[in-house]
């Protein structure tokens, strides 16, 4: 089966420009962001794919006012509150708050009290960040000696074989072995080194050839070349013996070593990312919108909250649609903007220095109908924001790291098949109600002729989308209103 071509991130950018409408372009978006294929490219995908779902609300209502004296604070939590919370003091909502962005003037005190902060966490950060990429420098070294190990132990394995090419074939791989790493120690005294510079040109052949010493009385070899040789021999089987026994223990040292050291890997991971999440929130977006002057004390707050309604059924539609089963689940969504310009004022409690936010609210109410692909889609734009970030600073994909590790601590286990055994029992009543058949037949195409008057899954489908789409017009005028009506402003 030949692999999927995929697509590059600039490629699906092409794409989406040769697409006519926008109603294509969320089905292409769509089919990316399902594919698991395309996981490494999701955080784009989603950037690119929320704001499209986003457009056309179906319903949408705009509030602006503005007040030195009246905060974000109440206005949010207000919101957040009503959405939220239960009937009849509420909507009942599942509620999650979508990306939050803010910018302050350089020269404002706010500026300089969140950059101080900022420092702080990516300084704490970049200690663990450190001691990090040591444990991972060492967890690298510990598996490619574990790799050398596991080759040497195999070795010793095939020893043992019944197969005598096998046999041989590691004995000569551990002869070369030695000769590399023990033999060579000796300098001129060598194999090798005698066979090159001392003229011993049949030593090497020789020592391959011979596998006990006991043999080599009866080659036909010098008096001196067979003293060497024997020598040689015994060093080796001495080294072979003792080497099997050694190698065993180190591996299983080592791999003790490594379960230690992924320990403490998991330790400093889950210290660092309390502190780049923070110094990932501390980050100020640049707008570039003149709302923010230099010379200025202020700020500029986005804010985004995101609620949706339990999935909606068909039984709701009509009482006959109880068995039908959809293939997605609709939601009625209501979607929050609230777009800030104040001015920070400091107040000193007792738990510290606090800023207070007075200014203009400018808050967008609108309401969406999304399926459950959708949904997902819109409520990870802000989870890839914090996903992954020890990955992105150290450097190195800690998941990959992990499939070696776990070959390591977590041997493959032999699965055992069992043999399926099959009972040729015949049923002792067979034919019994064969008779019933003409009887009940009659009410059987009258039940298939039920069954054909229903409507198609698809319309049934797109009549739960209309429903939910409605039910979320109905939500944002009960938020609209309510928020009106409780701030003292005119409702209906």
């Amino acid at each position: 089966m030949a692999k999927k071509e995929l697509l590059t991130f600039s490629e699906i950018e092409d794409k989406l420009k040769a697409l006519d409408n926008e109603g294509k372009k969320k089905e292409f978006l769509r089919n990316l962001y399902t594919d698991e294929a395309y996981n490494n490219l999701k955080k784009k995908i989603v950037e690119v794919y929320a704001p499209l779902l986003l457009k056309k609300p179906v319903d949408q209502y705009e509030l602006v006012y503005d007040s030195l004296t009246e905060g974000l604070e109440p206005i949010y939590y207000w919101i957040l509150d009503f959405m939220r919370d239960t009937s009849p003091g509420g909507l009942g909502l599942r509620v999650f708050k979508g990306p939050e962005e803010y910018e302050a003037s350089v020269t404002s005190g706010y500026f300089g009290e969140i950059g101080q902060r900022a420092t702080q966490m990516q300084q704490k950060a970049a200690e663990y960040l450190g001691a990090i990429n040591q444990v991972i420098k060492s967890i690298l070294n510990l598996l490619y000696d574990l790799k050398e190990f596991e080759i040497r132990i195999n070795l010793y394995k095939d020893l043992k074989s019944d197969d005598d090419a096998t046999r041989r074939g590691a004995l000569y791989s551990l002869k070369a072995l030695w000769m590399d790493t023990v033999d060579a120690k000796k300098g001129r005294g060598s194999i090798n080194l005698l066979a090159q510079d001392l003229q011993f040109a049949t030593i090497r052949d020789a020592f391959f050839y011979v596998e006990k010493p006991e043999r080599v009385e009866v080659l036909d070899l010098n008096k001196r070349v067979k003293n060497i040789l024997t020598v040689k021999l015994r060093d080796f089987n001495d080294w072979m013996e003792k080497s099997d026994i050694e190698i065993k223990k180190r591996y299983d040292i080592e791999r003790a070593y490594l379960k230690s050291q992924v320990g403490s890997l998991k330790l400093y991971a889950g210290w660092a990312k309390p502190y780049l999440r923070a110094a990932q929130k501390l980050k100020m977006k640049e707008f570039n919108i003149p709302d923010i002057v230099n010379s200025f004390s202020n700020i500029e707050i986005k804010l985004n909250l995101v609620g949706n309604s339990q999935p909606l059924s068909p039984p709701q539609l009509h009482p006959t649609y109880k068995d039908i089963k959809l293939k997605h689940q609709y939601h009625a969504v209501l979607v929050t903007d609230m777009d800030f310009r104040g001015v920070p004022s400091a107040v000193t409690t007792q738990g510290g220095k606090q800023y207070v936010h007075g200014g203009r609210a400018e808050i967008k109410f609108k309401s969406y109908a999304f399926d459950e692909i959708e949904l997902s889609a819109i409520e990870a734009r802000e989870l890839y924001e914090d996903m992954n970030l020890v990955d992105e600073w150290v450097g190195v994909s800690l998941e990959e790291l992990d499939k070696e590790i776990q070959a390591y601590l977590t041997p493959a286990k032999e699965e055992k098949k069992e043999e399926k055994k099959e009972f040729n029992i015949e049923w002792p009543f067979k034919g019994t109600f064969e008779g019933f058949k003409h009887i009940l037949s009659p009410l059987q195409d009258l039940a298939e002729k039920l069954v054909k008057t229903s409507p198609p899954t698809e319309i049934i489908e797109s009549d739960v989308k209309a429903h939910a789409a409605e039910t979320s017009k109905t939500l944002l005028f009960v938020l609209y209103n309510i928020y009106k009506k409780s701030h003292g402003m005119l409702s209906v």
